[in-house]
């Protein structure tokens, strides 16, 4: 009877193991005959930002190399949480993926109290495509050249010294905050209603509100005006190279940054994901448009489904720390 038993147990892992390996097959051979139809991309991004004329810009390219219409559909409503909803039930066939920033994907489900859709148990991460890190910078009339003096600066005025955010819960305040929890200083948040992100502009430009944690895209054109103190990434960015990161200066700073990214149905096979992965990261190093993304101020990715998943991981973990520190509620 052992004997019987043993058998029948390795029949069934032999089974096991068969119906794995067939399944592995059809997901290779789908996804060498992928695509059959045209691919449509939910996307949020708000008609002529960067992250829509980068997407813009890709579906171009990748309708020419992978043979089929690439469509843009955009409902910017709620930040887009009903369309990506539908995209979460769509069939795992790599025709309907979903196109978003870290501010929908991370960031609402610690900002929204009704979420539709669960970005840990609803998709399938395919790839992080673009990201925009901020700079800690100051006006030069400050005369505050390094990260250490403007904290030394700010707990000599705790209180005092403002920053600018485009509301409570956004990007600009919530890395504000976590800065301000490294480094153990108080700063007075000045928020401006996303409508008035013009206002905030010029407000920092003129040097009315001296601190906003923003992009090279506004840094760009105004940088004469800053003593650059940090870049707020993993890496030194190419924009100002001799810009230390922040996590060499402050190494308990938990760094996320701006991104865009591709997600797809959470039974989406494996090679699929990673052939979109690959049509977009090409897209994206095509000359005319890796130029034009660099005039976006935004920086080329195009990571794995592998790479956006860890990346997920840790930009929920350090979002939840900081939200959690501000006291933030789920409105």
């Amino acid at each position: 009877m052992i004997k019987r038993s043993g058998g029948s147990m390795a029949l069934r892992a032999f089974k096991a193991m068969a119906l794995t390996a067939l399944a592995l097959s059809a997901a290779n051979l789908n996804a060498q005959a992928y695509p059959t139809k045209q691919i449509m991309v939910a996307s949020s991004a708000s008609p002529g930002s960067s992250g829509d004329a980068a997407l813009r810009m890709m579906a171009v390219k990748m309708t020419e190399s992978m043979g089929q219409p690439v469509i843009i559909e955009m409902r910017t409503a709620a930040r887009g949480a009903q369309q990506y909803a539908m995209v979460s039930k769509a069939a795992p066939d790599g025709h309907t993926v979903a196109f978003g920033t870290s501010g929908t994907f991370v960031y609402g489900r610690f900002l929204f109290k009704n979420m539709v859709f669960d970005i840990l148990k609803d998709y399938a991460p395919i790839s992080m495509s673009l990201n925009s890190p901020a700079y800690v910078g100051l006006p030069k009339t400050m005369g505050i050249t390094t990260l250490k003096d403007f904290i030394d600066y700010a707990k000599k005025n705790p209180g005092k010294v403002e920053y600018g955010s485009t509301g409570s819960g956004s990007y600009f305040h919530l890395a504000t905050e976590a800065l301000k929890n490294a480094a153990g200083i108080d700063l007075l948040h000045i928020p401006y209603a996303q409508a008035n992100f013009p206002q905030l502009q010029n407000d920092w430009a003129s040097g009315r509100i001296p601190l906003w944690l923003t992009t090279w895209a506004s840094y760009k054109p105004q940088v004469h005006k800053f003593n650059v103190l940090a870049i707020i990434d993993r890496q030194r960015g190419k924009y100002l190279p001799n810009v230390q990161t922040i996590t060499e200066l402050l190494p308990n700073f938990e760094v996320f940054v701006v991104w865009w990214g591709f997600f797809g149905p959470l039974e989406l096979p494996v090679p699929i994901a990673n052939r979109i992965a690959a049509e977009s990261k090409k897209a994206m190093l095509a000359p005319e448009v890796a130029q034009k993304i660099d005039d976006l101020g935004m920086g080329v990715i195009g990571s794995t489904p592998e790479e956006l998943a860890k990346l997920l991981r840790q930009d929920i973990n350090a979002i939840e720390k900081v939200v959690k520190a501000v006291g933030l509620k789920p409105e």
